[in-house]
């Protein structure tokens, strides 16, 4: 019917029907080349950028459903070792490397407890690479659980403790 740029007009059983054409009405800041800029989600599901067909404005030119981001550059690495882009298999890899780097802050903290105190740019750096693992385990799996194991000597002292993250669906 209409020539309208903004709205895509058509005749539908003597009715009309009017649909937003979200290609001209979202902003030109918006675009693919933008994207290193914008803040997207873990997954794609819940991107403004997926398929026009899933509810998004279909500018995403590697968007999947029911998979993780192709574009984030935290989760651009994982995916090249991946070769899928399933989130459980990226929920698995994160928990395991989660567990390995935090086994490396608490050496880190216990080598700093011996140098007096004063942590070191290594113990900096794990703890920023821990914290950056867990945050985007919580964007993938929505929920984290920490599990803590602490064992005593007779003598009440500690000897041995055990921390494990493990990161699950919310239903």
């Amino acid at each position: 019917m209409s020539d309208d740029k903004l709205f895509n007009i058509k005749p539908v059983d003597n009715k009309i029907e009017v649909k937003e054409n979200k290609r001209q009405t979202v902003s030109v800041y918006n675009r693919i080349k933008n994207f290193k800029y914008a803040d997207l989600p873990a997954e794609c599901n819940q991107c403004v950028y997926r398929s026009i067909d899933d509810g998004g404005n279909g500018k995403c030119s590697v968007y999947e459903k029911d998979a993780v981001c192709a574009i984030r550059d935290d989760i651009k690495g994982f995916l090249t070792e991946l070769d899928t882009r399933n989130p459980e298999d990226l929920k698995q890899m994160l928990d395991f490397l989660s567990k390995q780097a935090f086994e490396n802050v608490m050496m880190a903290f216990a080598q700093a407890k011996m140098d007096g105190n004063v942590p070191d740019r290594n113990t900096q750096s794990q703890t920023n690479t821990l914290i950056n693992l867990v945050k985007l385990m919580s964007e993938v799996s929505n929920k984290i659980t920490v599990t803590e194991t602490k064992e005593y000597s007779k003598e009440g002292d500690l000897v041995n403790i055990f921390r494990e993250l493990k990161a699950r669906k919310s239903s």
